[in-house]
């Protein structure tokens, strides 16, 4: 199984960008309150799954920075940073991209919930536990550029992305993110079939697709359990991912696609890795071992 250890058989000129890279929709939600939880276990687990790109968002509880997703809030940060410290202590070939940011400001009829974490503590308790100075790559113009040659000669383990570049040791990196209320609140099969045209968003760095529903009122699904929905999607996931495959100019620009429950089982992040073999991003003479690990 090459969950643990997938990114060594991906080509040295490939760009992150044109890598295909399993990502965890809010990868702090694990223990939240049902409407509010989409993944079942911690970071490092998900990194086991294969994960290297990681929604992280914040808020402060109690003078306690910790991970929410809206008004809910769950695990502290710091003990999301242990888990991203034990990756970077074990891994000898990997390479985490960490998305981090307070959660955005929701408007629920005439209020407005707004989320802060002091941009200067979350620096500090970073560079307590990550080492950034030693493991951050920040050190590049143009993500568009950069190489998993790039990153291997440098020898850092973890790109820390924020696009006001609020924390020391981040970086802006363009990333188009499409969403909309509507076609993410559709059933199952409207949504695996709508879902791809947000493929057609341009970028100039990252392309961030997710394949996960949203509970929104006033849309088709309305205020169900991400769980639920996550059910009934998993029966037409595989025909989002064919979709990209089946499509010569959807192939080309995939890059990170996220989802919900990523640790349910192998199935999400299997059927995403294969991507990188049509992609041709995996090292040829490792092209069999590659497509065996992800069925073991």
């Amino acid at each position: 199984m090459i969950y643990r250890d997938w990114m060594k058989y991906i080509k040295d000129e490939t760009p992150l960008t044109s890598l295909i890279i399993p990502s965890a929709h809010n990868a702090g939600t694990y223990g939240m309150a049902k409407i509010a939880c989409c993944q079942d276990h911690d970071v490092y687990t998900q990194f086991c799954y294969g994960i290297r790109h990681f929604c992280v968002r914040l808020d402060t509880k109690k003078n306690e920075i910790v991970l929410c997703h809206g008004p809910f809030t769950g695990d502290t940060f710091i003990h999301v940073l242990e888990g991203f410290k034990k990756i970077i202590d074990e891994t000898e070939t990997e390479f985490i991209i960490i998305d981090l940011k307070e959660y955005y400001p929701q408007k629920l009829g005439p209020f407005t919930f707004r989320y802060k974490a002091d941009p200067k503590e979350v620096s500090r308790l970073v560079k307590e536990y990550l080492h950034p100075e030693k493991y951050a790559f920040c050190e590049f113009d143009d993500i568009r550029k950069v190489t998993m040659g790039d990153v291997r000669r440098s020898g850092k383990k973890f790109l820390l992305v924020n696009w006001d570049k609020e924390y020391d040791y981040s970086a802006d990196c363009p990333t188009a993110l499409p969403w909309d209320k509507k076609i993410f609140g559709m059933k199952a099969a409207d949504f695996a079939e709508h879902c791809l045209k947000f493929m057609d968003a341009e970028t100039d760095g990252f392309l961030w697709f997710q394949t996960q529903q949203t509970p929104n009122f006033g849309t088709d699904e309305g205020m169900r359990y991400p769980r639920t929905m996550d059910t009934e999607l998993r029966g037409c996931f595989e025909r989002i991912i064919q979709g990209i495959a089946e499509n010569e100019r959807y192939l080309e620009k995939a890059n990170i696609i996220s989802g919900d429950f990523m640790t349910e089982d192998y199935m999400k992040s299997r059927s995403i890795l294969a991507l990188n073999i049509l992609k041709n991003n995996v090292i040829p003479e490792l092209e069999g071992e590659y497509a065996r690990g992800l069925w073991r």
